[in-house]
């Protein structure tokens, strides 16, 4: 019964697409920048979901802008983008730029009432690393 009940679960690993099983970028900027703030467990209790809304926000911002780009790269790498494109791509940048700032400012306020001025700025720039660099992937810390 055992070996039946291994295989099952092997094999519902198996068919399980690896993008449910592998974390989302949100998420291991998430864990990343928690784990590198070396906070207290009752500190991380408190700013932890402030960071995830955070995250979350800030991703909001950015995702038309992305979606944008990814609907104009076979063109950008063929060197083939419009004025057009170009000015598109260049006006959501723009606005996403604006609104992420918006939210930064925002959480710069959450962050200061549960963290030190210094664990603040940290946490800023944590969650700004590179994917690269989360991953570690990147052996050249010197962004």
């Amino acid at each position: 019964m055992k070996q039946i009940l291994i295989l099952v679960v092997a094999f519902t690993l198996l068919a399980t697409p690896s993008s449910v099983l592998a974390k989302s970028k949100l998420e291991k900027r998430y864990e990343y920048t928690l784990r590198n703030l070396k906070l207290d467990k009752q500190t991380e209790a408190k700013f932890a979901p402030i960071l995830k809304a955070y995250l979350t926000e800030k991703k909001a911002c950015n995702d038309p802008y992305d979606d944008l780009k990814d609907k104009y790269k076979a063109a950008e790498k063929a060197g083939t983008i419009t004025d057009g494109q170009a000015k598109q791509l260049l006006d959501a940048k723009f606005e996403a730029e604006t609104k992420e700032l918006a939210v930064k400012k925002k959480y710069y306020a959450e962050f200061a009432k549960i963290l030190k001025m210094k664990k603040v700025w940290y946490a800023f720039d944590l969650s700004n690393d590179k994917m690269s660099k989360i991953e570690g992937r990147d052996k050249d810390n010197d962004d």
